[in-house]
């Protein structure tokens, strides 16, 4: 890759691992460098030790930090999925997939159990895949379904409760207002976010309301792209269709 691109920085969503954006980097320019790293928990960084038994391992603040100690030269980038977009606030992240709020929200007790045992098994990570995560069922091949449910349930259990239990309910809103603030007093700041027209989770008018709207208020100049047909796991359904949305974005900043 062109050492004079821009290095965008791939952050997963929960459940996921930097796999996930496999079929993303595969329509992307070869001259933009990427860098998916895997949160501790996750994928090949998967740790068993005492550090990451605790509850404050995997905390957004936390991720953050992980992050923040990938930003080592100029020109960085930050796509963050869902989960990922609440640490890419942290970050100055530019780019929002599917994004999660950078306020608090809390699941009814029912549901956040559901949650918090949704990746348990094969068959229950699969049916939550297939019937909540994708637009349609058959938008990707059982291949990649099988695939992305492997990853999920390989995750540590702390990794997988965090965020359904305590990760959702952190409160990021006002500092993000204040560095949009800052940023914008300074220059433009253009953020990219990108919705699934069929996304169950986190839904494009509430993506529009807690996420666009937020930032808009804050000062930065938005773009928001809502994808036809696609639900929540927009890196592999419409994999494509976001390279070339983030490269048209890339080649703005």
């Amino acid at each position: 890759s062109s050492t004079s691109s821009p290095t965008l920085l791939l952050i997963h969503f929960w459940g996921g691992t930097n796999q996930i954006f496999s079929p993303l980097i595969d329509h992307l320019s070869t001259t933009v460098t990427v860098v998916a790293p895997s949160f501790h928990g996750w994928g090949e960084s998967t740790e068993t030790n005492d550090d990451c038994a605790s509850q404050d391992a995997y905390e957004i603040a936390d991720y953050a930090e992980y992050i923040i100690s990938l930003l080592l030269a100029n020109g960085i980038i930050v796509l963050g999925h869902s989960m990922g977009s609440k640490i890419a606030y942290l970050v100055r992240g530019l780019i929002f997939v599917a994004s999660a709020p950078a306020a608090s929200f809390v699941l009814p007790d029912e549901m956040r159990e559901q949650q918090i045992h949704a990746y348990d098994e094969i068959e229950t990570a699969e049916f939550v895949i297939r019937n909540v995560l994708l637009g349609r069922p058959e938008s990707v091949n059982g291949q990649v379904v099988e695939q992305i449910a492997r990853e999920a349930v390989a995750g540590v259990q702390e990794a997988k409760r965090a965020w359904p239990a305590y990760g959702m309910g952190e409160v990021y809103g006002e500092d993000v207002v204040k560095t949009v603030q800052e940023l914008a007093m300074q220059k433009v700041c253009k953020v990219l976010v990108v919705g699934g027209e069929l996304d169950r989770v986190e839904t494009a008018e509430n993506v529009e309301k807690n996420v666009v709207k937020v930032l808009e208020g804050a000062g930065a100049k938005v773009e928001f792209n809502v994808l036809d047909g696609v639900g929540h796991l927009v890196p592999v359904e419409a994999a494509e269709k976001l390279a070339k949305t983030v490269e048209r974005f890339v080649v703005q900043i």
